[in-house]
This record gives structure tokens, sequence and C-alpha cells, in this order.
């Protein structure tokens, strides 16, 4: 599973720049959730982690199978 952050202030939305094969690609922040962490924490440590930004869960947006890789996404 993964924990998503759907990061916005002021109309802006947060997003990294990641490098894959060969080419760059913008996502939201992200991590992977390990076996008994809490996917709500797993976001607001990513987020500080890749980007320096302090955030905190509002809410669930949602979640999805990946249709490209079938990982389980869990929005927030």
């Amino acid at each position: 599973r993964v924990a998503i952050a759907v990061v916005v202030r002021d109309s802006q939305v947060l997003l990294v720049c990641r490098r894959g094969d060969g080419a760059l690609s913008w996502q939201f922040p992200a991590g992977m959730i390990t076996p008994g962490a809490s996917s709500q924490v797993v976001t607001v440590q990513e987020t500080h982690a890749e980007t320096g930004v302090h955030s905190a869960v509002r809410e669930h947006l949602g979640s999805r199978v990946h249709p490209v890789t079938g990982v389980s996404c869990d929005y927030w």
C-alpha cells in the first residue's frame, strides 16, 4: 500500500519531481505503508521528508488500485 498526500494551500497543489526510467514526472508526495504503520502518519512523514513542508491530515479523499502497478493507494 502507498499513502499519497494531496496538499493544497491558497489554491496551489504541492508536487514532487521524480525520475523514473530516465524521464521526469510530477507526482504527489507519497510513501510505502509498512506493516503496522498508519496511512495518515506515513502521509505526513513522507510529505515532510520529500518537501520539507509540515502538513496535517484533514480527511481521507479516497482509495484506488493503481491501474498500471496494481498497488493500493490511499489519498489524504
